[in-house]
């Protein structure tokens, strides 16, 4: 959300990029946001072989259908893989139970395309 619900200011920060409350500099409302700026957890993998060579990141973030679990995205060159799993997030894949385990399937699945 790149704008306050209450307001519509533009003026809205978190204190931390891990932090999922936003708040607003000009009414002062609060509110929780459904992912943080930074990711759980990243890594970065590369393909030495195949059509998909080169760096692929991984990161882990929340699943969009239960926040006590994770989901993994991968983005390769400048594009995103769009998974189409959850219909508000589709570039998320996965429901895990730890982000280390959201982590492994993600490289797994860069790793099965090789």
């Amino acid at each position: 959300m790149n704008n306050c619900p209450k307001c519509k200011s533009k003026e809205i920060y978190r204190k931390a990029l891990d932090d999922l409350v936003v708040y607003c500099d000009c009414c002062h409302h609060s509110w929780e946001d459904k992912q943080p700026k930074r990711p759980i957890l990243e890594t970065s993998v590369y393909m030495s072989r195949g059509a998909m060579k080169g760096k692929h990141n991984v990161t882990v973030w929340y699943c969009r259908t239960d926040p006590e679990r994770y989901s993994f995205s991968l983005t390769y060159g400048g594009g995103v893989c769009s998974f189409e799993e959850f219909s508000e997030d589709p570039y998320l894949s996965g429901s895990y139970t730890t982000p280390e385990e959201a982590l492994e399937a993600g490289i797994a699945e860069v790793k099965s395309d090789e």
